[in-house]
This record gives C-alpha cells, structure tokens and sequence, in this order.
C-alpha cells in the first residue's frame, strides 16, 4: 500500500520548509508529490542577510568618501543594487514548486511559484515515466513524464539522486492499479 510505498522510495509523509519532495497519502486526493528546491533561508532570513551586507558595503563607502575617495559611493550604490537584484532572483527561484496528483486513471502536473500557472492532465494508463541521461557528462540528467506524444520534465531543480528517487516513487504509483484507489484502501481498513 501507499504506506510502504512512501517507506521504500526513502520519501517521508511530514511537511517541512527544507523538504524538497514530500509526498501525502489522502483518500480525497488519491497520491500527491509536492517538489520544491532546497531553500537553505527563508524570505525573512534573505532579507536580513542582504540588510547586514549592504549596510557594512555602504558603511566602508561613506569611510571612502569622508576620506576624499567620493567615486566609491556611487559605484557601491550600484553594487548594493545588484546585489539586492541577485537576492530577489534567488529567493524567487525557491518558491518554484511542482504537485503531482495521482488519482483513479488521471495525473495531474502542476507548476507555479506563487499560483499554479500551469495545468497538465494526462491519462495514467499512457503516462510514461522517464529518466533521460544527459548527452554531455556533467549535465543533470532528466526526468520527464510523457504521454501521447508530449512530454513535461519535472523536478528540474532537483539532485541527479533525488531525481532517481522520484523517478522510482512515480513509476511505482503510476504502474500500480491499487496502489491509490479509494476503494482498495476502504476495502482494506475494513478487513484489518
């Protein structure tokens, strides 16, 4: 059952800022894989981290520029801005997250960072599950899902080894009749 499912594939059923799959079991929802990137600090923490920067950047320009080296507070201006830019881009990329709904004969691919912004459904039956190596050897490899002559790559962002795991866990629930059916799982509760 799902249980043992989430046992073998190495993937917990808790939530957690720092998880980047976590995977739920309910019997309204069939099978769900949240995937995330590692977000090693929060929005909060970003910020912090960028206040502390940018004020001792601007604390040595001012330095400069009361010594009479008054170009140096423009440029580290600039440079607070940039840095300020790289830390917005960043924090922004870790909010991407992708959910997979597995229930009864469909999947559902979702994508988004704030709002899920794309929609994917596909037929389980046709859904392959695939692990594409990549032609030069150290690029990522990657791991899409196709049906009927598309394909949609999933877990972009994740390691090659937390993209094998993944792999595995989707295909075992993909190719298990069972596995999620509301029906098995009451059928179940009701002999044990």
């Amino acid at each position: 059952m799902c249980g043992l499912f989430l046992q073998e594939s190495g993937y917990a059923e808790q939530t957690g800022s720092g998880a980047m799959v976590v995977t739920t079991i309910r019997r309204e929802e069939g099978c769900r894989f949240v995937i995330r990137p590692n977000r090693s600090l929060s929005w909060r923490q970003t910020k912090i981290v960028y206040a502390t920067l940018a004020s001792l950047c601007m604390l040595v320009a001012i330095g400069f520029t009361l010594m009479g080296f008054w170009l140096v507070l423009p440029l580290a201006g600039a440079e607070v801005l940039l840095l300020a830019a790289g830390f917005y881009l960043c924090a922004l990329s870790g909010r991407e997250t992708e959910v997979i709904r597995i229930k009864d004969n469909r999947i559902a691919v979702e994508k988004g960072r704030r709002g899920m912004r794309t929609v994917w459904e596909l037929d389980r039956v046709w859904a392959r599950i695939e692990l594409l190596p990549s032609r030069i050897e150290w690029y990522p490899s990657r791991l899409v899902i196709r049906s009927q002559g598309k394909q949609l790559q999933l877990g972009a962002f994740l390691t090659d080894g937390e993209r094998e795991r993944l792999a595995r866990a989707l295909k075992r629930a993909i190719s298990s009749e069972e596995t999620f059916s509301v029906a098995a799982i009451e059928a179940e509760a009701t002999l044990v």
